[in-house]
């Protein structure tokens, strides 16, 4: 038997609390009437029930879809440090299969590719943004070697960190670059 209910019923779903105690107090009075149209009655009744209970999410899962958005947004936040995923993971004060796990499940890729897609999406905004050199871009998105940095940039892109610069100059800088001529 079990000490704790498979659902909460606490009235947070879209059907309050006291609508899900009636569900009950109908069903009870269905299975008492008894007959053809009591054991129908019954029927609609838990398949209400268990439709309800199916929409709300269990206490523990709350707690697991909190705990990976925090990991998600630590992970953001640490993408451009230059750390292994190990450095990470013990940054963020949790195991690795757990990191990989809460990456995996909520974007679809793994903590590695994800740091790799934040560190190029910064880098594309520092390089249309900034006249920063390619080195201190690299730098600046957690890469310590600048070749490896835009080798790994071109084959993202399919630009060159310098050609993309060109490319995606923001409006009011290549404008400035007009005037400065």
């Amino acid at each position: 038997m079990r000490s704790q209910p498979l659902v909460q019923l606490d009235g947070s779903s879209e059907i309050g609390l006291e609508e899900s105690l009636g569900l009950f107090v109908a069903l009870r009075e269905a299975l008492l009437t008894g007959g053809p149209q009591g054991d129908l009655d019954a029927s609609v009744l838990c398949q209400r029930v268990l439709i309800q209970t199916g929409t709300q999410p269990s206490p523990g899962a709350i707690d697991a879809r909190e705990k990976d958005t925090r990991l998600l947004s630590a992970l953001r936040e640490a993408a451009n440090l230059p750390l292994t995923l190990s450095q990470l993971a013990a940054s963020l004060k949790v195991p690795v299969p757990e990191l990989r796990h809460a990456v995996q499940s909520a974007t679809g890729v793994g903590p590695k590719e994800l740091i790799i897609q934040l560190r190029m999406q910064r880098a594309q905004s520092l390089l249309a943004d900034t006249d920063l050199p390619v080195q201190r871009i690299a730098s600046l998105t957690g890469y310590d070697d600048p070749a490896y940095f835009s080798r790994l940039f071109t084959k993202k892109t399919r630009s060159s960190p310098s050609q993309f610069r060109r490319e995606h100059q923001r409006a009011e800088r290549a404008e400035q670059h007009t005037w400065d001529v």
